[in-house]
């Protein structure tokens, strides 16, 4: 497999762009379209450390790391209805995803995005309440969700609106995030009020049944994946016509 090291790095390619197109002046002088400065950099270009800091000018969130505020999971199943709040959640890992591979349907108007990352963690301080499986839990501190060998798969519907200089521009109206994952640990500090003994049981408990944990926190971890990418996707289309950007 190839090393992230040596691999294409998705968003940092996605945010240089961005800051290298809004850079430049006048609006015809963009010069490479966005589809093939995409490609260039994808292909050939590493990232750079300031390019994944974001931008607050043109709203690029900084994603080395990213944070979540009002990270929640609150869903629940009849085996596991466990409901997680971190005001704020830290999200560390996405610069090292690796873009795979595209499909692009201009007729339908619907774009794919294949990526997969090494591994994603998020930390930050929880409070937790609900059960896992049969066994109840509650407690407040520090947390590390961390997933091994991921697998994204980010879909979006476009259509084009015209804007006040005649020229179209792209405008996401449907988005959806997929994803998988070979393993996932989960450490919750300072259960049941600090008991040591419960805390490590339920901590192995939880890990020994990673899988049924997944499905409720999945969701919310791929919302959070998902809106970075939209936002990022939005302000390029908001700054390069769609003639420059994929015609």
């Amino acid at each position: 497999m190839e090393s992230a090291a040596a691999a294409p790095r998705l968003l940092a390619a996605l945010a240089a762009a961005a800051l290298m197109l809004a850079a430049a002046q006048p609006a015809l002088a963009i010069g490479l379209k966005m589809r093939d400065e995409l490609h260039h950099r994808l292909q050939e270009e590493r990232p750079q450390p300031q390019r994944l800091r974001g931008d607050r000018k043109y709203k690029i969130p900084n994603l080395n790391p990213l944070t979540v505020y009002d990270f929640k999971v609150s869903q629940g199943t009849r085996s596991v209805g466990l409901k997680i709040h971190m005001k704020e959640a830290t999200v560390h890992g996405l610069p090292e995803l690796v873009f795979d591979s595209a499909k692009v349907d201009l007729k339908k108007r619907h774009i794919q995005w294949n990526m997969r990352g090494e591994t994603v963690a998020i930390t930050g301080i929880y409070n937790v309440t609900g059960n896992v499986l049969i066994l109840p839990i509650t407690g407040q501190g520090p947390a590390n969700i961390t997933l091994k060998n991921c697998v994204f798969n980010y879909t979006f519907d476009y259509e084009l609106k015209k804007q006040s200089d005649g020229k179209d521009y792209m405008k996401i109206t449907d988005s959806n995030l997929r994803f998988d994952t070979t393993r996932v640990y989960v450490r919750l500090e300072n259960l049941f009020n600090g008991d040591k003994l419960l805390g490590e049981n339920m901590n192995r408990f939880i890990n020994e049944n990673w899988r049924e944990v997944t499905q409720e926190i999945g969701p919310t971890i791929a919302n959070a994946v998902a809106d970075v990418f939209h936002q990022i996707l939005t302000n390029i289309s908001d700054l390069v016509p769609w003639e420059y950007a994929y015609v």
